[in-house]
């Protein structure tokens, strides 16, 4: 097989560009809320855009929103642009506790995840969840998702594959079978319901604790809920009024720069393919 003509940097940032600017009309169109997320909202605020050494965009929904999404698309009402889909694992298009709005025309080289867990390139949509007010209980809901989204990357990722390195590695294919066995989309299942153990409309703290920020995603519901909106490169997207307490959460002192050997790409490579 010929090697793949990678997209560059700047080409990968415009392909994320365009799925945002489709994801932004296609909420409109249904009254739908989502707000960037993680790198992409830091990137909104102290670049105007996306972090220079970025190549990916993240967003979030309130749950309902997010359900309401999965049900469109269920009922065939999203009417998406073509070579698009919102992938999850609700109708098991997407081996993972959140969704994805993917490209066809662009496939994902990635160093550790088989291509079950998802061949293409796409935009990750959290939800956000209700979750419990008691410190005890917040934590131990914490730990249940963090346990079961390592289960879940595991099941998904390559033999021999870890972030931690080589010797994580050889321990995870030792369990990794009987995960496969298991199976991704019920460890999914699993993760999904523990994140949803607190009803969104009577929590009063919420956050997206299911993916890699864990416990700091936690703020209260009245502080999230005013939006507006900021520029994002060419565009504009919605964003969290009161971003300064979730981003102070995620990452601290977040307008100050990391050290140079950390400004890096962290997301997988891509590749353009012909679609019918």
């Amino acid at each position: 097989m010929d090697t793949p003509n990678l997209l560059t940097l700047e080409q990968m940032q415009q392909v994320y560009l365009e799925l945002l600017a489709e994801f932004d009309t296609l909420c409109a169109a249904h009254g739908l809320r989502y707000d960037l997320a993680g790198g992409s909202l830091l990137g909104a605020v102290r670049h105007g855009g996306f972090i220079p050494w970025d190549n990916d965009v993240d967003v979030c929904m309130p749950r309902p929103d997010f359900e309401r999404l999965l049900a469109l698309k269920a009922e065939g009402k999203l009417n998406l642009p073509s070579h698009r889909d919102v992938i999850s694992h609700r109708d098991e298009t997407f081996p993972r506790h959140f969704g994805r709005y993917i490209r066809h025309d662009v496939k994902r080289l990635s160093d550790m995840a088989e291509d079950s867990d998802c061949p293409y390139i796409g935009m990750d949509i959290f939800p956000i969840d209700g979750l419990k007010s008691g410190k005890a209980a917040f934590r131990f809901q914490c730990f249940r998702v963090r346990q079961l989204r390592r289960f879940l990357l595991t099941s998904v990722e390559k033999p021999g594959t870890s972030r931690r390195g080589a010797l994580a590695g050889k321990i995870k294919n030792l369990y990794r079978p009987l995960l496969k066995k298991i199976g991704p989309f019920r460890i999914a299942r699993a993760l999904d319901k523990v994140c949803q153990s607190v009803p969104y409309e009577k929590a009063e703290y919420v956050g997206a604790i299911s993916g890699m920020y864990g416990q700091r995603e936690r703020w209260r519901k009245e502080e999230m809920l005013p939006q507006k909106r900021l520029p994002f490169e060419q565009i504009s997207a919605p964003v969290f009024e009161n971003y300064h307490i979730y981003l102070t959460n995620l990452y601290g002192d977040y307008m100050r720069l990391p050290p140079k050997e950390q400004q890096v790409p962290h997301c997988d490579s891509g590749y353009r393919v012909d679609v019918e």
